[in-house]
């Protein structure tokens, strides 16, 4: 018995509307905006880790339309991640427009929930609806960086008077009602900033390859977690007792430290560490021995008060 494919998206339909009667556009901004829907796309599929092909055509009626065709061996696949796609497109930021982490486990567990459905589908129909998801996907943060860049690149292109997406079937017919997005919106989907929350390690251990000696705001050099790092040094009661020549170091000295770790996403999506600052110094260790700081006494003596005020509040 054949499938009925005609309720079954696997086509996105782009429509850029212009100021003017013309069918042209910059194909610069084109470009630029194809590469960011096409990231998206296969991030969503990444996701929900699943192969999709994606094919174009070219489809001319007002403005400058592209219609894309989402190829794979699950025909309901396509239907899902289309879904997904626009719901992307129009979903506004949240958090203010800034990027942040897809930090909540909830969320984590609505995309595994969705990877389950697919795969336990079988080539079925899959028992899933792509807007429950939404949330997961528009605070995904290669998502949200990708959206932002196609929005920021259509407002630097005046020209462009609207967006509009809808989704077709397999014989080209709609299978909702065309989603419109108006340039006066575009804002709404740009992230304001790059800078992500800053990370804090309050259990940070850093071994030492160059202390500054020097009363100078210098960067320390030392390996974290395997990785060569620069760091600056806030703690000024360790340093001062580095540059009074009250702490030594040695092939394999380490301190245990609290260590702010700041953060930007780059144009691709990926969340990159650019600063770390070591605010207070717990302990330093080499040979086996290990000394606690004043600073780091003070610091554990408070987390233990708190810790015991907690635990009297819970019982």
């Amino acid at each position: 018995m054949q499938t009925d494919l005609s309720n079954i998206p696997n086509k996105l339909r782009l429509r850029y509307s212009f100021t003017d009667d013309s069918h042209t556009m910059d194909a610069i901004i084109r470009n630029s905006c194809e590469r960011e829907l096409l990231a998206i796309v296969n991030e969503i599929a990444s996701l929900l880790e699943v192969d999709i092909n994606i094919e174009t055509e070219s489809y001319t009626k007002d403005g400058l339309n592209e219609v894309w065709t989402l190829v794979s061996e699950n025909r309901y696949v396509t239907g899902v991640i289309t879904g997904m796609l626009i719901n992307v497109l129009s979903g506004y930021l949240t958090q203010d427009r800034e990027l942040t982490d897809l930090q909540n486990e909830e969320l984590r567990l609505e995309i595994d929930k969705l990877k389950r459905g697919l795969k336990e589908s079988k080539g079925n129909r899959p028992n899933i609806n792509p807007e429950d998801s939404v949330t997961a996907f528009n605070n995904n943060i290669k998502i949200t960086k990708h959206r932002s860049k196609f929005y920021q690149n259509l407002t630097e292109y005046a020209k462009v008077s609207n967006v509009t997406a809808v989704l077709l079937s397999h014989e080209n017919h709609p299978i909702i009602d065309p989603v419109i997005i108006e340039g006066e919106e575009f804002d709404k989907f740009i992230c304001k900033t790059d800078e992500l929350a800053p990370l804090m390690d309050e259990n940070a251990t850093i071994e030492i390859i160059s202390p500054v000696l020097k009363n100078e705001k210098y960067n320390w050099k030392g390996i974290y977690k395997g990785e060569v790092i620069r760091f600056s040094l806030r703690d000024k009661e360790f340093r001062h007792h580095v540059t009074n020549n009250n702490i030594q170091f040695k092939n394999g000295t380490c301190i245990d430290c609290i260590c702010k770790i700041s953060r930007r996403v780059s144009n691709l999506g990926e969340i990159q560490n650019y600063a770390y600052t070591v605010l207070t110094v717990l302990r330093k260790h080499d040979d086996g021995t290990t000394t606690e700081t004043p600073q780091g006494k003070r610091y554990r003596i408070k987390k233990e008060m708190q810790t015991k005020q907690l635990k009297l509040f819970k019982d």
